[in-house]
């Protein structure tokens, strides 16, 4: 295993798209998949990986969940929400051009600043995805208890409901196993059918049911929850770089980039429209009880579409619920196996975990394991709206690293800035979510660093971001929900920016 360290600050003039050209061929010497993955997915399948992961379940309950938080002004939030992803979003489908590679989310953290923090990142990103299969299995079955009611009882499944979620697991960790191909193809159907259903829903309930006025109703909702509102829409849009976890089975490798831009702007067309939709279509007799009240609504665009009369709309979007969550359960059950892959190529993990079947394209051992991981967190996990801020902690974490392999890889001014804007972004909404989510995340890093310092990898590259972690969760804890967390973070982010750029020192990867 050779350790390859990339000439960061010796910048040249050639550049294609804005990215040095040179690192950029440099990386495709260096940074190579396994020859058993499939090159099977197509333009549509990438916008789908991404598309499907960010209108997953969080469409069916997060706009009521939001609403009863920021009231009429909900898609401001959702519009908010996105409009300040927007610098990461550009940043990462920049490095989905550089690295068109599987699992390249933890791999070129690992070029720019080495294998502790790409470790670090990757075992970040896996347990958090590892929640998000059975959370979501749990959304499904909830929709499904619309039908079935002896499958939940006092806020939990039944023994009945168990078995369902097991079996829903199962399926989809089967359909990865199957293949990219069998995988992609499920996922755009499951995608493309919810586009559909929302488009009706926007267009017919629009129409037939919306009043102006509810907009106008009050709510007791202070800046604060204003903020938290902002953070909890980072549990849907934070699915845009699924597309990035695929890159290196994409037909055309050079089309990630493009597809993360596409679904994302889609996704917030989505976001903000369906909320409008959604609120305006609510009774008196609903908002009567307040605006908390919303997010008490069980299945709450089939409840909508039911005010609006459209008895039909209403089944398919019960019979969505069921299958839409499962669409993001398959991207993330097949992201687990790829950031397994990522971890060992890497050097964080056995080598036996990143063995890539010839015969499925795949690796197999992961999946397996991942599945029962799943299975068994069936149980243990808790449920859907008390596990999002945790996943997305875990995630929104992970973004910093992003900026800043871009800042150090690219020779453009102008990303450079972009970068620095996005890093900061990541800081302030990881601040929003609030102790002790923040912990979770720090945590997470601070046990991988600790780990790896142990087995003697060297740590100094890395130092920076479990400083900048606790040092996130620390304003979290002291000045949570004023305006001195964001003073708080906008001061102390650019110091930790150019620490992590100093530090800058990459490494080779192992061959799997």
């Amino acid at each position: 295993m050779s350790l390859i360290n990339l000439p960061y600050n010796a910048y040249y003039l050639s550049i294609i798209d804005h990215i040095n050209m040179e690192t950029k061929n440099y990386l495709n010497r260096i940074v190579v998949d396994n020859p058993n993955f499939r090159k099977s997915a197509g333009l549509l399948s990438m916008i789908a990986f991404s598309l499907g992961n960010i209108i997953g379940s969080g469409i069916l309950l997060l706009p009521a969940v939001t609403a009863s938080m920021a009231g009429g002004l909900t898609p401001l939030v959702w519009l908010a929400g996105g409009i300040m992803l927007l610098p990461l979003v550009f940043v990462y489908s920049q490095l989905a051009k550089m690295y068109p590679v599987v699992g390249s989310k933890v791999r070129f953290v690992n070029v720019t600043h080495g294998k502790v923090l790409a470790s670090s990142v990757g075992w970040l990103y896996l347990i958090g995805t590892l929640f998000v299969v059975p959370i979501e299995a749990e959304a499904s079955l909830q929709y499904l208890s619309y039908i079935f009611p002896s499958l939940w009882s006092n806020g939990s499944p039944t023994l009945a409901g168990d078995l369902v979620e097991i079996g829903i697991v199962s399926a989809i960790y089967f359909l990865v196993y199957m293949g990219i191909r069998t995988q992609s193809l499920s996922v755009n159907v499951i995608t493309y059918t919810k586009l559909g259903i929302l488009a009706l829903y926007v267009a017919l309930v629009g129409i037939l049911a919306f009043h102006p006025s509810n907009f106008t109703i009050p709510t007791q909702s202070g800046t604060s929850t204003f903020l938290d509102a902002i953070a909890l829409t980072m549990f849907a849009y934070g699915g845009f770089r699924s597309a990035m976890v695929y890159a290196g089975e994409s037909k055309n490798k050079n089309q990630t980039g493009k597809a993360i831009l596409i679904a994302f702007l889609l996704s917030m067309i989505v976001y903000t429209l369906v909320p409008i939709v959604f609120i305006g279509s609510l009774t008196p007799e609903i908002l009567g009880h307040g605006w908390g009240y919303v997010s008490k609504m069980s299945a709450p665009l089939t409840q909508s579409a039911l005010i609006a009369g459209i008895p039909v709309l209403g089944a398919l979007f019960i019979i969505d619920g069921v299958i839409s969550p499962s669409g993001a359960s398959l991207i993330g059950a097949g992201d687990i196996s790829r950031y397994m892959y990522a971890l060992v190529k890497v050097g964080s993990a056995p080598k036996g975990l990143g063995k890539v079947s010839e015969k499925r394209g795949i690796p197999v051992i992961p999946t397996l394991l991942s599945l029962l991981a799943s299975i068994v967190l069936l149980f243990v996990s808790p449920t859907f709206e008390q596990s999002i801020g945790y996943l997305i902690a875990a995630h929104v974490l992970g973004y910093a690293t992003g900026p800043i392999s871009l800042y150090v890889l690219t020779s453009n001014r102008g990303y450079k800035a972009i970068s620095m804007v996005g890093f900061i972004t990541s800081g302030l909404i990881y601040t929003w979510l609030g102790f002790p989510k923040t912990l979770f995340g720090t945590l997470i890093i601070g046990v991988s660093m600790l780990v790896m310092a142990m087995i003697n990898r060297p740590v100094k590259p890395a130092l920076w971001y479990v400083g900048y972690a606790m040092v996130l969760t620390t304003i979290s804890v002291l000045v949570s929900n004023t305006i001195y967390e964001i003073i708080a973070t906008l001061a102390l982010a650019p110091v930790f920016f150019a620490l992590a750029i100093k530090s800058a020192k990459g490494s080779g990867e192992v061959e799997a």
